[in-house]
């Protein structure tokens, strides 16, 4: 979708449809609203009197302009109570509009929207973004179209620095719905060799570097955990290093993704309800590689490393089974207890490859638990780290977001339920706080460098749709990657 942004009158508006958000107290002070009301003989203001137009957060109402405007309809939104008036909520403002104009099969409109403020106004065009998504690609008869166009129009504020703020946030919001649309691959459309590929013609075409390790490599350098879970399948595993040079000093950030392209459980294979939703289990991965897009595009002064760890969980003949052991690329020995932990597995040796390409700082991202969608449910994200300096980024950085993440304890206690009586650790710990226990095994391959740890399981998610955003993948944790590379980043390009 095409994103543009004006500060000007009413007239500059040229689309057929405007969009007009509207609070529970009454037409907002601008300018540009009470034009339109006066325009329109009044007829909005009348309609809040007589309860036909609402201000209730997500309403929807369509008037017709009969020749008063250039335009043929004004799409009220309601925006709820002005008090309460927040990026999260412009968020859902925009979204509710842009969903309906699908429903209409519309494809271009002006949003006038109420502030100019540069937090409001990214969070209107991220929300536009993840609005115009739909996880219906291969339906053949698709009742929704696509936006094609969004004009926003304010009424004060300096264009230039509102434009590039509005640009980012629609580069943030193209790479979330790269994400998404990734991580809604069925698992026969999307193999760890496809995967692979896709991020070889994304690197190609945003000018970032790439090396996709097979598994004959992976085998030299003793990456036998990430071998293990891919033991199973036809289909062989894939490492795949994405790499951005923005600075000649400074850190460098490593961004590990779990990349389970379908996770069927392996040997402890899961209940069939709901595992076509496995299919998502790769969105970790998913998110460093929108990630890593919108980074190429934005060229913030910083060096990042995308670390992609790609395989498919099936109980093949060959398949890793409980009691079996592997040893990751540290030369740690894992007993594996359960075969349906597998994502720490990848992870393990995603970060110690992570750790010889140079990174300073790590985050991985991964669908690791269902411990953590039991603590935390569908809203927040669990956060895991072992440098508080370096949580604390990644946790403002997701507040900036807009993103819900919630730190969770790393107490050293809980390691002692990983104790294996034939290896290094055991891949699970138990029932009891198996979200940090499968944390705590994370950090052992993750050496002293800083680290956190991002569990999605609940909220890369959206098991219905919502006015303002379809179910299906979130494409969570893009825009929280992409705010914390940049605060990494400083105007020279040391840190």
């Amino acid at each position: 979708m095409q994103i543009s942004l004006r500060v000007g009158r009413l007239q500059d508006a040229a689309s057929d449809t405007l969009i007009l958000p509207v609070f529970e107290e009454g037409l907002a002070g601008d300018g540009l609203t009470a034009e339109i009301d006066s325009r329109l003989d009044g007829a909005l203001t009348q309609g809040i009197h007589a309860r036909q137009v609402s201000g209730k957060l997500h309403s929807i109402s369509n008037l017709l302009t009969l020749g008063k405007l250039a335009a043929a309809h004004v799409l009220v939104v309601g925006a709820g109570k002005e008090a309460d008036w927040s990026a999260k909520t412009a968020r859902r403002v925009a979204g509710t509009a842009i969903r309906r104009l699908r429903a209409d099969r519309q494809s271009a409109a002006t949003l006038i929207w109420p502030h100019s403020d540069v937090e409001s106004i990214a969070a209107a065009v991220h929300g536009a973004q993840l609005a115009n998504f739909s996880p219906g690609q291969y339906k053949t008869g698709n009742a929704e179209e696509d936006v094609q166009s969004l004009e926003i129009l304010v009424s004060e504020g300096d264009s230039e620095s509102l434009t590039q703020v509005a640009e980012k946030a629609r580069i943030i919001g193209q790479a979330s719905n790269l994400a998404r649309s990734v991580a809604n691959e069925p698992g026969n459309k999307l193999t760890p060799a496809i995967f692979a590929e896709k991020a070889r013609e994304l690197a190609e075409a945003s000018g970032l570097q790439i090396e996709v390790m097979e598994e004959a490599e992976m085998f030299e350098k003793g990456y036998g955990a990430i071998l293990g879970v891919s033991r199973g399948s036809d289909e062989p595993a894939k490492l795949v290093t994405m790499r951005y040079n923005g600075s000649e000093s400074g850190p460098t950030i490593g961004l590990v993704g779990k990349g389970i392209t379908f996770d069927s459980g392996g040997i402890s294979i899961k209940p069939a309800a709901d595992m076509h939703i496995m299919k998502t289990d790769m969105s970790g991965a998913a998110a460093v590689l929108g990630t890593m897009q919108a980074v190429a595009q934005l060229k913030p002064r910083v060096n990042v490393i995308g670390v992609l760890c790609l395989s498919e969980n099936l109980p093949g003949p060959r398949a890793v089974k409980p009691g079996d052991l592997l040893s990751a690329g540290n030369g740690k020995t894992i007993e594996v207890l359960n075969t349906d932990a597998e994502g720490r597995l990848v992870l393990a040796d995603g970060l110690v490859h992570a750790r010889e390409q140079g990174a300073t700082h790590l985050v991985d991202i991964a669908t690791l638990t269902g411990s953590c969608v039991v603590a935390l449910g569908r809203i927040n994200t669990g956060v895991f780290g072992s440098a508080q300096e370096w949580t604390d980024k990644v946790l403002d950085a997701a507040q900036h977001a807009g993103e819900g993440m919630w730190q969770m304890p790393l107490d050293p206690e809980y390691r002692e339920q990983l104790e294996s009586d034939v290896a290094d650790i055991a891949n699970v710990g138990g029932r009891e706080g198996g979200a940090i226990t499968a944390a705590t095994f994370l950090k052992e391959f993750t050496g002293d460098l800083p680290w956190v740890h991002l569990d999605i399981a609940g909220t890369s998610w959206q098991p219905k749709s919502v006015p303002y955003v379809a179910k299906g993948p979130t494409g969570v944790a893009v825009p929280t990657l992409t705010r914390l590379v940049e605060t990494m980043a400083t105007p020279d390009g040391t840190q």
